[in-house]
C-alpha cells in the first residue's frame, strides 16, 4: 500500500522536484505476519518498519499483471546471502538513509552475537557466554531445552525451535543467524511502589541480579531527540514445547551506564513490563514483540549523558500465571536494539509503502543463511 507520505512524495517526482521514489526496498521482522485469509490494515499513516533489520537498492523495475489480471508496477531487489531472517514486513524508500538526520540515522545498535563481548555476570564472576550449536534437547526425545546454561547463544534455526507449537507461537528468533537466550529467572525484577521503577528484588539471603552486561561500549545518542524510539525485539520461548506453562508477565531491564556496578552515578534505563492481560499482548499466540520506547520514557539519573555510557546491562524475569516467583520454565531469546529516528523530517523523504507479509499459514518468510534470494515489492495500479 502506498502511504501517505508515499503519495505526496510520488507527486513530487511526477513533477520533478524529486529524483527518486523508490531507490531501496526495506526488511523488517518485527510485524506479525498475517494468513490468506486476513484483511489487510490501512497503511496510510505508517512512518516506519516495526523493526527494519536490512534495506537494499532496488535492482530492476517493472510491468506486469498479476493471476486477476490487473496492473502492478515490480521493484526487485537482492538480499545478501550470508546472514538468515524471517521476513514479516517489507516497504519502499526513496533514499538509503535519510539525509535530513545527519548523525541521528535510524540503525541498529546491538544485535546481541559473537561479535560483540557479552557477557553472563553472577554475584560472583563475569563468564564467557557459550554458543551450542548442536540440537538444544541434545539428542534426548521431545522439544525441551536440555541446556543448563543461564545463558548461552544459539543458531536461530536450531532444530527444536522449529517444533509446530514453538513456530505458531512465534517462538523462533527472527534476526541474524544467532541469538542470545536468557533463562526466564536470569534475574527477578520487580516494581518498587514507592517509585514507580523497575528493580532487583532485595533480599538479604539471596542475590537476585544476576544479568548480561557488555563494557567498552558507546552508543552515541546525545543528539538524537527525546522522541526517537529505543525498539528492542525479542522472543519468549518455552524450555518444554509441550508443557502448556502460561505466561503471566514479562519484565526486562536495559540499564545504560557509566560503569558495571550496583549503583552507577550516569545511568539510563529502559524498562518492560508486558501482562498477559494487557490489550496488545497475546503470550498465547504470539510470543515475537517489539518494544517502542522513546528517549524520554526512559528513567535517567540526574544530569545523565549519552556520552559517558559505557556499559550496558540486560536483566530479564518472566512468571507464569498462578507463580509468585520467578519461572524457569522460559528463556528470553534477545533478537536486536535499535534506535528509531521519527522525528527528522524531509518533503522528498519517508516510507513510500508498505506491507505485512502474507502466508498460507501465517508465518513469517524465512531467508536461510548462506542462500541466494531477490525480493519483489508490488505496487497495484488501478483507475477509479
Amino acid at each position: 500500500m502506498i502511504t501517505n507520505t508515499g503519495r505526496n512524495i510520488l507527486a513530487k517526482y511526477l513533477l520533478g522536484q524529486v529524483q527518486s521514489y523508490a531507490s531501496h526496498i526495506a526488511i523488517g521482522v518485527g510485524a506479525e505476519p498475517l494468513a490468506v485469509g486476513d484483511p489487510f490494515p490501512s497503511y496510510a499513516t505508517k512512518e516506519n518498519l516495526e523493526f527494519e533489520v536490512l534495506r537494499v537498492p532496488i535492482v530492476s523495475r517493472g510491468f506486469v499483471y498479476d493471476d486477476d489480471g490487473n496492473p502492478n508496477i515490480v521493484f526487485t531487489a537482492e538480499i545478501p546471502s550470508d546472514e538468515r531472517y524471517e521476513i514479516t514486513e517489507v516497504g519502499i524508500y526513496p533514499g538509503r538513509v535519510n539525509q535530513a538526520a545527519g548523525s541521528r540515522s535510524s540503525r541498529t545498535l546491538f544485535t546481541f552475537g559473537t561479535n560483540e563481548n557479552w557477557e553472563y555476570h553472577t554475584e560472583t564472576a563475569a563468564e564467557a557466554i557459550e554458543t551450542i550449536v548442536s540440537p538444544l534437547n541434545l539428542d534426548q526425545p521431545g522439544g525441551t531445552i536440555a541446556v543448563d546454561n543461564i545463558v548461552f547463544r544459539t543458531n536461530s534455526n536450531n532444530t527444536l525451535l522449529d517444533g509446530p507449537l514453538r513456530v505458531g507461537r512465534n517462538e523462533r528468533p527472527r534476526f541474524l543467524s544467532r541469538t542470545m537466550l536468557l533463562k526466564s529467572n536470569l534475574s527477578w525484577l520487580e516494581r518498587d511502589f514507592g517509585t514507580g521503577e523497575l528493580v532487583i528484588r532485595d533480599d538479604p539471603s539471596a542475590y537476585y541480579g544476576s544479568h548480561i552486561h557488555y563494557n567498552g561500549i558507546s552508543v552515541g545518542l546525545d543528539a538524537h531527540s527525546l522522541d526517537d524510539e529505543l525498539r528492542l525485539a525479542f522472543s519468549v520461548i518455552d524450555e518444554n514445547e509441550t508443557a502448556n506453562v502460561l505466561v503471566e508477565k514479562v519484565l526486562l531491564l536495559i540499564e545504560f551506564a557509566n560503569a558495571d556496578v550496583a549503583t552507577p552515578t550516569n545511568y539510563a534505563r529502559l524498562e518492560v513490563e508486558l501482562n498477559q492481560s494487557d490489550p496488545d499482548i497475546d503470550f498465547v499466540n504470539n510470543r515475537y514483540i517489539v518494544v517502542k520506547k522513546k528517549l524520554s520514557e526512559l528513567v535517567k539519573s540526574s544530569g545523565f549523558t549519552w556520552s559517558a555510557v559505557n556499559s550496558m546491562k540486560v536483566y530479564a524475569t518472566v512468571f507464569e500465571q498462578g507463580l509468585a516467583i520467578p519461572s524457569d520454565s522460559f528463556f528470553v531469546a534477545i533478537d536486536g536494539l535499535r534506535i528509531e529516528n521519527t522525528t527528522s523530517k524531509s518533503p522528498v523523504y519517508g516510507l513510500v509503502g508498505y506491507t505485512e507479509m502474507k502466508t498460507a499459514t501465517g508465518n513469517p518468510i524465512v531467508k536461510e543463511a548462506n542462500t541466494s534470494n531477490t525480493i519483489e515489492f508490488r505496487f497495484g495500479m488501478d483507475v477509479l
